[in-house]
């Protein structure tokens, strides 16, 4: 596989051998051994956390000192900013869902020093190339170097100087053994060599870390693109001919109008019944009508943003036509009030039947569908491309999952579900709490747990007894407790520091605060 030299203009296009042998490898080189030396401490034989801000630190690091003159202009600042504030939700949770995110940002921060990417439409290929390329870059740069060695005849110097010290190291090996046979003082030293730590410097699990930080760090250090045909512009799904019957100006404005006739009575019904509180027919709950239509309704909008991208294509009927125009955004204004409406309707049924993990997701992604429908009226206007359309998208979701990552998602579902439990309110027989899953989402519960404890008027003693002995399981992980309960004395359990979290960090603040379970009140039933 041959590496592209990093460029913009023509050249870019024309394969070319870059030699591996140079000063900046050397330098990037020295670069990758001290972050290894530092994730060797950060990583080997304790668990993730803060140490992964540290390593994310100290490649960006390493990257900008590597590229110290390239880093002028706004664009470069603003992707070093964004690359350090990748690397920081790792110091609130452990979320190794965020690492190829953070990676990614690290990853543009390289391109940009060095001179790969160009406006920010165009990011998407570069992108696509370097992260194809990257998995293999250790192996590929490896192969490379060996080659480049044969050329420069060291690989025949080596040879022929291991050679000459064949002799004179096998006979010195033979000597020091009758020496040390020989003599008591010689042997006593010999036997002071721990060979057992050199062992233990070679742990499997050690050199695992070694290898995958460096499989890591070392694409970023010295980027490379994937070789790629430059392709022509994309428009979208489909390119048809202008003048094309299927996809022509006719059929557009008889599609679109079609379209918007048939939302508009969807649109109608949730004004009705979820906006305007119309009674539904007899054995439909809110709840059901708003479970029916959740889901669908999001696929419905995906579909029509493929659609409009169509009718809305470069040199399409709906740049030339005023009429396709309005019935495009009319369309698109129907589908994010129906993504709206759906939002709506999973907040009905998570009122009915409790929040969790998945619905938060689902609400997530209804916001993104939302602002995607919205990015497209955008382009529109703004007489954008395509790939600015998809770039525009993925720094939206980007920016959505960096907000997510610093919500405890666990906390927030626990305090929802406890505040609108029939064990608290009364109200509602189907939502009681469930304190299986309240188990499964960890420790970041307990608070809400003691709030279910203090306030939960109608829960049998039963259900108090099981939900006190989960919460008390629950904070065992986090500190350790007094035997007798009238001492209010804690201590943490011993957490590295590398393993250190700022959430894991609150919840055991307010265990000190609060050690044991708090009193239940008295059942009213």
């Amino acid at each position: 596989m041959t590496d592209q030299p990093l460029s913009n203009g023509p050249a870019e296009a024309r394969l070319t051998h870059t030699p591996i042998w140079s000063e900046r490898t050397v330098a990037a080189g020295a670069v990758l051994a001290a972050i290894i030396v530092l994730a060797d401490g950060l990583f080997f034989r304790h668990e993730p956390g803060i140490s992964l801000t540290l390593l994310f630190l100290a490649i960006i690091g390493g990257v900008v000192a590597l590229q110290p003159r390239t880093l002028r202009g706004p664009r470069a600042w603003t992707l070093l900013t964004v690359a350090v504030l990748a690397a920081l939700p790792f110091a609130e949770f452990e979320n190794l869902a965020w690492l190829p995110f953070a990676l990614g940002a690290v990853s543009l921060l390289a391109l940009e020093l060095t001179g790969c990417l160009a406006r920010f439409e165009d990011w998407l290929g570069p992108i696509v190339r370097f992260a194809g390329l990257s998995p293999f870059r250790g192996l590929v740069d490896a192969i490379t170097l060996l080659s480049e060695a044969g050329e420069q005849k060291l690989g025949s110097r080596f040879i022929r100087l291991a050679l000459v010290w064949i002799v004179p190291v096998a006979c010195a090996a033979v000597f020091a053994f009758l020496f040390v046979t020989a003599n008591p003082v010689l042997d006593d030293v010999v036997r002071m060599i721990r060979l057992d730590v050199l062992v233990k410097l070679l742990d499997p699990l050690r050199v695992f870390i070694w290898a995958v930080v460096a499989a890591v760090a070392w694409p970023v250090l010295m980027p490379r693109l994937l070789p790629w045909s430059t392709a022509g512009q994309w428009q979208g799904p489909l390119r048809p001919r202008p003048e094309s019957l299927l996809f022509g100006a006719i059929a557009m404005r008889n599609s679109l109008i079609v379209f918007n006739a048939l939302f508009a009575v969807q649109t109608a019904m949730d004004l009705l019944f979820l906006w305007g509180g119309v009674r539904l027919p007899d054995g439909l709950t809110y709840a059901d009508y708003a479970h029916r239509g959740a889901y669908p309704l999001i696929a419905t909008a995906i579909l029509a943003g493929a659609f409009v991208l169509v009718a809305m294509r470069r040199n399409g009927p709906g740049e030339k036509s005023e009429l396709i125009r309005t019935l495009v955004f009319a369309w698109i204004a129907q589908n994010v009030w129906l993504v709206i409406s759906s939002i709506l309707r999973l907040k009905l049924y998570v009122e009915a039947y409790g929040l969790t993990e998945m619905r938060i997701a689902a609400g997530v992604w209804m916001a993104l569908v939302a602002v995607g429908l919205v990015l497209i009226v955008a382009k529109i206007v703004g007489e954008r491309t395509n790939r600015w359309l998809v770039m525009a998208n993925l720094t939206a979701l980007m920016l959505t999952l960096w907000g997510v990552s610093f919500l405890n998602i666990p906390a927030v579902i626990a305090k929802f579900n406890v505040e609108h439990s029939y064990e608290v309110t009364g109200q509602g027989e189907g939502m009681r709490l469930d304190e299986y899953y309240m188990g499964d989402l960890g420790p970041q519960v307990i608070p809400a747990l003691d709030e279910f404890l203090r306030t939960a008027k109608y829960a049998d003693a039963d259900q108090i007894k099981s939900i006190g002995m989960l919460r008390d399981n629950l904070a065992d992980t986090l500190i350790h407790r007094d035997i007798g309960r009238g001492y209010s004395w804690s201590e943490p359990v011993p957490v590295d520091w590398q393993s250190w979290t700022w959430r894991d960090e609150r919840l055991r603040q307010y265990l000190k605060g609060q050690v044991f379970a708090p009193d239940a009140p008295a059942a009213s039933n």
